[in-house]
């Protein structure tokens, strides 16, 4: 078998592929016959994760661009060597979220085939007060489901506003959504979306409502065909800090765009912060009895906090208020030793802490800032030291995958996209902080397993690669009447750790975790799309696209 990019390899990049035979009969050949080429073939290496014997094949010593042809013990796969092989890509990703959004019709003329009527549009009513009912209207579809929910919402939208912050060079105002040309950038277009949604979700006291989804996740029907009752879920500490985070960051992100939604949003993230100040006893969300929507429940908040401390510290640096930024770095600096700080996904968040201390706050214009409120040196290294030293451990993973996966044979959890793609990040993250090439290089084999190069040979893009998966836990993929899937959507992948009834059914239980997968539509653990494996993705891409 042979194993690539089926979307395409920059130019000027590292390209390689993962053979499973014997390789003895390994070449490339040009598209038009002229050019064959031998490429570097590493020795037999068993793979624990998918029980493959693999071989590693570079040929990045090709830089022009064009169609080939890759042969291995009589197999053919064709790949493709572009200047800019990420740009369609990227806007596919980034578009996904408009498919995504609720509340509003998506018309023929943004939405193609997949257009559909306005959906979810009555107040939802509170799970414990028949008489309290509120318009919540907006945001995204979380998942394969029509639930919305903040806390994974606010993650999403940090993946997004700092690939904005870090590379924003990669994005255009050109998606074809109805904000297209109006001088924003798409991907914050899109996450404005999100922000107005989460803005509703906060209540008077300044607390946010965990979710508003229906009772029982519906059937397999278009959005607007799902008739039952919105319900809205208590505030939550994580939804809470969530909320503070994702909108402290949007208030810098959006100030030189519209300084007053960005005002309005930095006012709603300290709000949620008294409501946290005064409600310090963390009490973990958990769905009533009789509610089966998805709950994100969350044992721990204390990341949460601290990444919410940390970018509100940024937004007071910022607007230039000294003393409350002086009170923010001091929650900032006590708590960030004992945060995991490696992990960037909805129920993990330390990380995005870190990226906030290491370079939004580095990065802030500081001259009208007192010394006390910026960040101290001994404060700075020792948080850079870990950071680096998380993404060492990744790099390692990496280093010793046959098919150069930073993701251990025992963590194919449901979504093991996350961690994979998340893991991506800090090693670019690691190379912007060092220079390290072999940090970007390993990064770029993540982007290569989304992409194809992993043990199933899916493409686990909707309409990206010659094997994309096509049947995602979507229900309006399923109900649409179109053929192909909502292109852009990234499905959660292997998964072993929590397999669902199907999977339990159609995957042989002795199958290796990087091959226990199935593209059916019928199974959530291995092949449901979220909100939150599209923007850790959109964050990779973004980055190779910059380059």
């Amino acid at each position: 078998m042979i194993h690539l990019n089926q979307v395409g390899y920059n130019s000027k990049l590292p390209k390689k592929a993962v053979i499973t035979g014997e390789g003895r009969h390994c070449f490339i050949l040009s598209s038009d016959g002229e050019n064959t080429i031998q490429p570097t073939i590493s020795p037999k290496l068993y793979d624990i994760a998918s029980g493959d014997y693999v071989r590693l094949v570079d040929f990045s010593s090709i830089t022009d661009t064009g169609e080939y042809f890759l042969f291995s013990d009589g197999l053919k796969k064709t790949f493709y060597i572009y200047k800019q092989p990420y740009n369609d890509l990227l806007g596919a990703l980034i578009k996904s979220f408009y498919y995504l959004r609720c509340g509003c019709e998506l018309n023929a003329t943004h939405a193609g085939v997949y257009k559909h009527l306005e959906c979810h549009t009555s107040a939802a009513k509170m799970i414990d007060n028949d008489n309290t009912r509120l318009d919540v209207t907006g945001g995204w579809h979380d998942a394969g489901d029509y639930g919305r929910y903040v806390a994974p919402a606010a993650v999403t939208l940090a993946h997004l506003m700092y690939s904005y912050e870090l590379f924003p060079e990669a994005f255009t105002d050109s998606l074809n959504i109805p904000e297209s040309g109006n001088g924003l950038p798409d991907l914050l277009n899109e996450c404005r979306y999100e922000l107005e949604w989460m803005l509703k979700m906060q209540n008077e006291e300044g607390g946010a409502y965990h979710k508003v989804a229906t009772r029982y996740f519906s059937d397999f029907i278009m959005p607007e065909d799902d008739k039952d009752e919105l319900l809205l879920f208590r505030v939550s500490h994580t939804a809470t800090a969530g909320f503070a985070a994702a909108l402290a960051q949007a208030y810098r992100v959006f100030k030189p765009f519209d300084s007053f939604f960005a005002d309005k949003l930095l006012a709603a993230a300290l709000r949620a912060w008294d409501w946290l100040d005064s409600n310090p006893d963390f009490v973990p969300f958990e769905n009533p009895p009789d509610v089966r929507s998805g709950p994100y429940g969350d044992n721990d908040c204390e990341d949460e906090i601290f990444w919410a401390a940390a970018e509100l510290w940024a937004a007071m640096l910022h607007s230039g208020r000294q003393e409350e930024a002086l009170k923010f770095k001091a929650i900032v600096t006590k708590m960030a030793d004992d945060i995991d700080i490696s992990k960037l996904g909805w129920r993990d968040t330390g990380g995005f802490g870190a990226l906030c201390c290491l370079f939004s706050i580095n990065k802030l214009d500081t001259s009208n800032s007192t010394e006390a409120t910026k960040p101290d040196n001994n404060f700075v290294e020792k948080l850079r030291s870990r950071f680096l030293s998380a993404a060492d451990s990744f790099l390692e993973i990496s280093k010793k995958s046959g098919y150069k996966t930073a993701l251990a044979e025992d963590e194919y959890v449901w979504g093991s996209i996350l961690p994979i793609m998340n893991r991506a990040i800090i090693m670019i993250c690691a190379k912007l902080l060092t220079g390290n090439q072999s940090y970007q290089d390993a990064a770029q084999s993540q982007l290569d397993y989304l992409l194809g190069m992993n043990a199933t040979g899916y493409s686990f893009v909707t309409g990206y690669g010659e094997n994309s998966f096509r049947y995602p836990h979507h229900r309006a993929s399923y109900a649409d009447g179109v053929a192909d899937p909502v292109p852009g959507l990234v499905s959660g992948g292997p998964n072993n750790r929590f397999p669902d009834a199907v999977c339990k059914k159609l995957i042989p239980h002795e199958t290796p975790p990087a091959k226990f997968y199935i593209d059916d539509t019928w199974t959530a653990s291995a092949n449901e799309n979220a909100i939150y494996w599209n923007s850790c993705s959109v964050f990779v891409t973004a980055y190779f696209h910059s380059l």
